[in-house]
């Protein structure tokens, strides 16, 4: 088998120096350091090998399944064995499921819009989950079915698991006795994880109920203190609460306003009666009808006497003692009119005046009365505004204790009802039903088991044959590529000659014969090829190369060491040494060859390792060996140091043996052309 290598670069760039030291045909670049610690540089566009690993796993997959007997061997064993252990361990049981529902927790007690009932804790479902496989609600059970089961061992029969997306939950018994005790166990468990739960809600629910004891007396204790403090409020304030008093104060108010403003009406009115009264009472004095009857009788005394007339002189005296008297009467105050009485007019206008003087007294009396009852009403109204708003404060302080009262009353009810009879988290969906027991399967554990065993037993067959068993050396056309880094150039076959002898020939036409004719030459670095197969290369290339152009192949051997003897080497092949004389010549005085290549076994000396710096390809030759491969290794420190990125691997290799090993050598070199 071969690769296509058409890429590889065996036509080099011209080249205008000869050195009379080197070969026919090697050419070096004008101004190239021959010195071998400053080589050429290698080129980044030459092709490289890049495997991701240093090994050919294929190879070793094939090297475990070609020892397939053993591996069948180990893997039946193991089954059989796992199979046993699996019937051993296997004992029948009885599965059966009960449906339990979770239930929602309603308040009992009607309450009012404000605040919440009481009411258990509403538990996620992962809570109610680990409810279902509580210890006590389990060794409960057990307890009462007296089934002479372990108690360590029930957790193991039990499980449970939810629905998802619905309140339903599942709890399964794995009865390991018989279907009776499936049902009568899972009944048992059903009641006693219910039971469990009712038991924790009157835990809780007692001890929310002292709280609330504590709370409802406290608040008792306020609203107490409270009336108190409303009781002596009223008692302070004169005030018995609403707005009636309020409106009944403001109708007293204006009642008053309205007495007195008729009180002072009526005293007006009598005032002006008693200023009238007075003023006719006045003008009925008896002395102004004396005076005016004494002027009368003066002036008929004058009509007969004159003044000088004792008659006349008296009644004159007379005349001015009464002009006194009416002025004395005019000087008195109102109050002393009964000076005026003495007529009949004079004594009923007097009598007038003294009811209407009474009445004045009364009136007067009444005003001043009001006017004091007035101040103390609006006084008291002023005060209403404080009172009204104190005593909202005490009201609504009042219904605000009320109300947390009768909430926590309610609390306080609702958590009696659950502290003496509870209902649980749970209601039994549907009840176990032998109809639903589910025996246990006798052939899957012991197929678990020897499955199992079967794969310990392969994987312990490969590890003793792998160890006790004698591995092959060979390795593949992946792994030696990878070994020399660079892409596959031809594989040829070790075995048969028919093979080999056919693969060189498709090496000689397919790649070398094309580039006969060029100046360039092509370096063939062999230090890990054994020397007979090395031998073998070639004589059967020269042949080729014999039986297609006529002429011989021509070797310059960079590193002489004995490979040929002068009976051994073919005729077809010009085996020359880098110093020899007739290499010397010039290309046009030398012998016609079919082509001329370059070879190295190993690290050139002396001047012939300065001719490595010239070298701008190079195959790598290696055989398929464990052994060639570590000295393609070795000497891969110097090929990296002296020469270039390889062009090109040669491999030399032998056909695996069994059908196993040829399809994965096969695949292999599929995988190496791959990569190249």
């Amino acid at each position: 088998m071969t690769g296509d290598l058409s890429h590889l670069p065996l036509s080099l760039t011209p080249l205008v120096h000869t050195s009379l030291d080197s070969p026919p045909g090697l050419k070096l670049p004008v101004g190239a350091n021959l010195a071998p610690e400053e080589g050429p540089v290698p080129s980044s566009a030459s092709p490289r090998f890049r495997f991701p690993l240093p090994f050919d796993p294929l190879r070793m997959l094939a090297g475990v399944f070609s020892r397939w007997p053993w591996i069948v061997i180990g893997t039946l064993a193991g089954a059989t064995l796992g199979t046993l252990i699996g019937i051993r361990l296997t004992h029948p049981s009885f599965s059966i499921t009960v449906s339990l529902i979770k239930r929602r927790m309603q308040p009992i007690v009607q309450i009012s819009e404000h605040g919440q009932s009481y009411r258990p804790v509403d538990w996620n479902d992962a809570t109610l989950l680990a409810t279902l496989l509580a210890n006590e609600p389990l060794d409960l059970a057990l307890k009462r079915s007296k089934n002479g089961l372990d108690p360590n061992e029930i957790r193991n029969l039990a499980e449970a698991k939810q629905l998802e997306g619905t309140d339903i939950f599942f709890i399964t018994y794995h009865s390991p006795l018989s279907a009776g005790d499936a049902v009568a166990f899972s009944t048992i468990w059903a009641a006693e994880i219910n039971s469990y739960t009712q038991r924790l809600q009157q835990a809780e629910a007692h001890e929310m109920l002292l709280i609330l004891q504590k709370e409802v007396i406290d608040l008792e204790g306020k609203m107490a203190a409270n009336d108190l403090e409303t009781l002596n409020f009223f008692k302070q304030k004169d005030f018995l609460g609403g707005e009636a008093q309020v409106g009944a104060a403001l109708a007293k108010l204006s009642q008053i306003e309205l007495q007195l403003e008729t009180a002072r009406t009526k005293t007006a009115t009598i005032e002006a009666q008693l200023k009238n009264f007075t003023t006719q009472l006045q003008r009925q004095s008896p002395m102004d009808a004396q005076l005016k009857t004494a002027k009368e009788e003066l002036a008929n005394l004058r009509a007969t006497y004159t003044d000088a007339n004792p008659l006349v002189q008296a009644k004159l005296q007379g005349i001015e003692y009464l002009n006194e008297q009416v002025s004395k009467v005019a000087d008195k105050e109102a109050s002393e009119l009964d000076v005026y009485t003495g007529t009949a007019l004079g004594n009923s206008l007097y009598l007038s005046i003294l009811g209407l003087r009474n009445e004045q007294l009364e009136a007067t009396s009444q005003i001043q009365s009001l006017e004091k009852l007035y101040q103390t009403t609006s006084a008291r109204l002023a005060e209403f505004p404080e009172i009204v708003s104190a005593y909202e404060a005490l009201k609504k302080k009042g219904q605000s204790l009320s109300e947390g009262h009768t909430l926590m009353s309610n609390q306080l009810m609702e958590a009696q009802i659950f502290a003496s009879g509870a209902p649980g988290y749970w209601q039994i969906f549907q009840t176990p039903d032998s109809r639903l027991i589910i025996p246990s399967s006798r052939v899957k554990k012991p197929a678990m088991v020897g499955i199992a065993c079967g794969i310990l037993g392969a994987g312990g067959s490969v590890l003793l044959t792998l160890l006790f068993t004698h591995r092959t050396p060979r390795r593949s056309v992946l792994e030696c590529c990878s070994a020399t880094g660079a892409p596959l150039m031809a594989e040829i076959p070790s075995s048969p000659e028919a093979d080999t002898r056919s693969a060189i020939e498709q090496l000689w036409i397919t790649h070398l014969a094309p580039h006969r004719n060029t100046s360039a030459h092509v370096l063939w670095w062999t230090p890990a090829l054994d020397p007979a197969a090395e031998r073998q290369l070639w004589t059967l290339l020269a042949i080729a190369a014999w039986n297609d152009c006529g002429k011989p192949t021509r070797i310059y051997d960079l590193t002489p060491d004995n490979l040929w003897d002068d009976t051994s080497r073919p005729d077809a092949l010009e085996w020359l040494g880098s110093h020899d004389s007739s290499a010397a010549s010039s290309p046009t005085t030398a012998q016609p060859c079919a082509i001329a290549l370059w070879r190295a076994a190993s690290l050139p000396h002396g001047e012939a390792r300065e001719l490595l710096a010239g070298v701008e390809s190079w195959i790598a030759v290696v055989e398929g060996d464990r052994s060639s491969l570590r000295r393609s290794a070795e000497f891969r420190k110097f090929s990296d140091a002296y020469l270039p990125p390889c062009a090109g691997t040669l491999v030399w290799i032998g056909r695996p043996t069994g059908a196993i090993r040829a399809a994965a050598d096969v695949v292999s070199s599929f995988l190496a052309k791959l990569f190249s």
